[in-house]
């Protein structure tokens, strides 16, 4: 059986979404965007659906942080851009009323903070040594180290990497086998140079080059995702990133059942079976076919004896691996340092610092410190009080006056979050082997969620969003 392409959901999305028959009743596990948004097409077309939710709250790693902050502020967690391109996410938001405003991630006051140095972006050269550019680097900006490591070789792979749709070739296939770092290296980059330019690479970044797909750079770097496209207009969703997900939910509420970790999938030629906890009872529900959104890494928890899927999936399961992420958000009494807009990318542990609350002119502010790769593994592991400490150590002699100002903080280590355990999806060599066996249905159980995108990485809404479509059409094919 053949099932849809990319162009096959962006086509049904656009013209509508084809019927299904002999299908009463599904079960979505995991109530993420990618859950939601099949869910809410399902029920639109009059399929008993009912979504089980490990947590507490719909969204997954759509989380904006509230509490315990004051005066309204909030930070996010997880997701937080939209883009022009982004048609899925931005048909969602129509359909529940939202809005977007400008992003916080663009137009910074962007700077470096390298060897106990603030160096601007434009002074890289007065800091050549410092940084340890080679001596044909020195004389760069970051833009033009851009064009040189990045874009116009890139260009010269061939159209394929700019095609609308994603299909491999034996050029990218080549890329799959090698990492980020070692072709930059082959480019000409000094080890400082990528770390110059490493933090513009958004779902590449934390020190993980060395592992990470060369293909899956590639074709993110040069499509309408990559900060470096002068046509991307960047925004955000106006209230919170998780608004979106909350409007979705409340449109199917009383479909939704939180807290109900699914616990066992089993199916057989007649039915699928989803057992669950349910206020500490073990109770099962038969369904007709199941969508399982859960991240690969939460999954592991799930009991799949009786699944009856293939050594294919299995491998993949067990191969896919998450980028570790931390988000620290600190609540200072008022602003200290002088930058409007401040971001800083920094050579500690903490990764990036950044003013959360740049449009509030004055009173409190967040500061949001990111943690990628090891650090953010070496965070996890500390309890709440101690990671707070442990950052405010690390950015006082960046931004003396942090434990001064600082009121209060929180965090989330995407690691150890229950039932998702990882930030987004990490495409390491090989990844394209793992692609198409990721979001393959199995029998009556179907695969959503950014992991199991068209595209060779992840870490987005409209990939999830699509790939709840893509399952809402492989009903109909079924």
């Amino acid at each position: 059986m053949s099932w849809p392409t990319q162009q096959d959901t962006k086509t049904a999305f656009e013209t509508g979404l084809p019927p299904h028959h002999g299908i009463d009743h599904v079960v979505v596990v995991g109530a993420g965007l990618a859950g939601l948004g099949a869910a809410y097409e399902l029920i639109k077309q009059g399929t008993r659906v009912t979504v089980l939710e490990a947590s507490g709250h719909p969204g997954g790693r759509t989380r904006t942080i509230r509490a315990p902050f004051s005066d309204g502020l909030r930070s996010e967690a997880g997701a937080m851009t939209v883009t022009n391109q982004c048609d899925y996410t931005v048909h969602y938001l129509r359909e529940t009323g939202l809005e977007t405003e400008p992003s916080d991630l663009v137009g910074t006051d962007f700077s470096y903070y390298r060897g106990g140095v603030r160096i601007r972006p434009d002074t890289t050269a007065d800091h050549a040594s410092l940084l340890g550019l080679h001596p044909h680097e020195k004389d760069l900006s970051i833009t033009e180290m851009v064009r040189r490591y990045v874009t116009e070789p890139n260009e010269e792979i061939g159209p394929e990497l700019l095609s609308s749709a994603w299909s491999v070739s034996p050029r990218l296939l080549e890329l799959d086998r090698r990492s980020v770092r070692e072709v930059l290296h082959e480019r000409g980059a000094s080890a400082a140079a990528i770390g110059l330019i490493e933090p513009f690479f958004l779902e590449m970044r934390g020190g993980e080059l060395g592992s990470a797909s060369a293909m899956a750079w590639a074709r993110y770097e040069s499509g309408p995702r990559s900060l470096f496209d002068a046509g991307t207009k960047w925004n955000k969703i106006k209230g919170g990133t998780d608004m979106l997900a909350r409007a979705l939910a409340g449109k199917i509420a009383d479909r939704i059942v939180y807290r109900a970790p699914v616990v066992r999938l089993a199916q057989d030629e007649h039915e699928a079976q989803v057992t669950f906890l349910d206020r500490n009872r073990l109770q099962t529900l038969s369904a007709d076919r199941v969508i399982v959104t859960a991240p690969f890494s939460g999954m592991r928890r799930i009991n799949l004896a009786a699944a009856g899927l293939s050594a294919e999936k299995h491998a993949t399961m067990r191969r896919l691996r998450y980028a570790s992420a931390s988000r620290i958000a600190l609540q200072m009494r008022r602003q200290f340092w002088p930058e409007q807009q401040l971001m800083l990318s920094t050579d500690g542990p903490v990764g990036t610092v950044r003013d959360a609350t740049p449009r509030r002119p004055e009173g409190r502010k967040i500061l949001e410190c990111w943690f990628s790769g090891w650090s953010a593994q070496a965070v996890a592991d500390m309890g709440e009080e101690e990671r707070i400490d442990f950052t405010l150590a690390e950015i006082e002699p960046i931004l003396p006056g942090a434990r001064e100002h600082f009121e209060l903080g929180t965090s989330v280590a995407w690691d150890n979050e229950r039932h998702i355990e990882g930030a987004y999806i990490l495409p390491e060599l090989g990844h394209h082997d793992l692609m198409e066996h990721a979001r393959r249905p199995e029998g009556r159980l179907h695969f959503a969620g950014e992991h199991t995108a068209y595209e060779p990485n992840g870490g987005s809404m409209n990939y999830a969003l699509e790939s709840g479509l893509r399952t809402v059409l492989e009903l109909s094919a079924a």
